[in-house]
């Protein structure tokens, strides 16, 4: 509960009188007379038995001793990360490959100038004029 709430005199007094298992859970019925069966709802619904679970945790009570059923705590829900956009998820890899260029730059620098110089003597002629 993030803040105190303030529970009416009604649902207080409901504290004290135990719950039956008919009153918190459905029941299935069936009519011989008619030949039929359905379920019968519990007296109390679920929002009203959230209520005095609550009511119960704020005034010190056991929730199961007044009759209430024991609730299972959920399951965490499961997040999966975003998607992203696809430059977003490649771009560790991108940063990687850049700094490794960048690693051997001064090399291939290097061989371009080189290459350069033999493109150059080779346009060059062999005469003298």
């Amino acid at each position: 509960m993030a803040s105190k709430r303030v529970f009416s005199e009604q649902i207080l007094a409901r504290l004290t009188k135990p719950l039956t298992e008919a009153d918190v859970k459905p029941q299935f019925i069936f009519n011989e007379a008619k030949q039929k069966s359905f379920w019968r709802p519990p007296q109390v619904s679920l929002r009203v038995q959230n209520d005095l679970r609550k009511a119960c945790i704020q005034q010190g009570i056991d929730p199961l001793s007044i009759g209430l059923p024991f609730v299972q705590p959920r399951k965490p829900l499961r997040t999966k990360p975003n998607k992203l956009e696809k430059h977003e998820r490649t771009r560790a890899e991108r940063q990687e490959t850049i700094r490794k260029n960048v690693e051997k730059m001064p090399e291939t620098i290097q061989a371009w100038k080189e290459d350069k110089l033999k493109e150059a003597a080779k346009q060059k002629s062999s005469l003298p004029f």
